[in-house]
């Protein structure tokens, strides 16, 4: 995995914020794509995030995002970037969620990146942030090309 390809990816997709917004389902982030979510963060919505807190927050949920995608798929399994586009999701979307999309999965266990990228776009997840799917299903489309 190429950790500064992927962060880089995943700063484009989420944006980066030093000041709390409200997403487009309204719930408090910032970051990158930090969600605001239990109480003792609460802080956060009113604070500006300097650089290192903004880097500290982004790798604890960078390593989240990786641990989810082990659990979703062997990372050995699959090519280098399906598996950082993989870890892409799943720090959008949580493991919950990342792991209701089985027919992806199996493309991505029978290497079938074509039908991967397709099974990508056929998800509510492409239809609420068609850029993002758009962009990622493209590079899962690029494998092996």
């Amino acid at each position: 995995m190429n950790i500064e390809r992927l962060k880089d990816q995943i700063m484009i997709n989420e944006g980066v914020r030093k000041k709390a917004y409200k997403d487009t389902l309204g719930n408090w982030t910032t970051g990158v794509g930090h969600l605001i979510k239990r109480p003792d963060e609460d802080y956060l919505i009113k604070k500006e995030l300097n650089d290192d807190e903004l880097n500290i927050i982004f790798n604890n949920d960078l390593n989240q995002a990786i641990d989810d995608a082990r659990k979703f798929i062997n990372e050995n399994s699959i090519d280098e970037v399906a598996f950082e586009i993989v870890i892409d999701m799943a720090f959008n979307l949580g493991y919950p969620r990342l792991s209701q999309f089985k027919n992806f999965h199996q493309a991505l266990l029978e290497k079938d990146y074509i039908k991967a990228s397709d099974e990508m776009l056929d998800s509510l997840w492409a239809k609420q942030l068609p850029n993002r799917a758009g962009r990622l299903s493209l590079l899962m489309r690029e494998i092996d090309a």
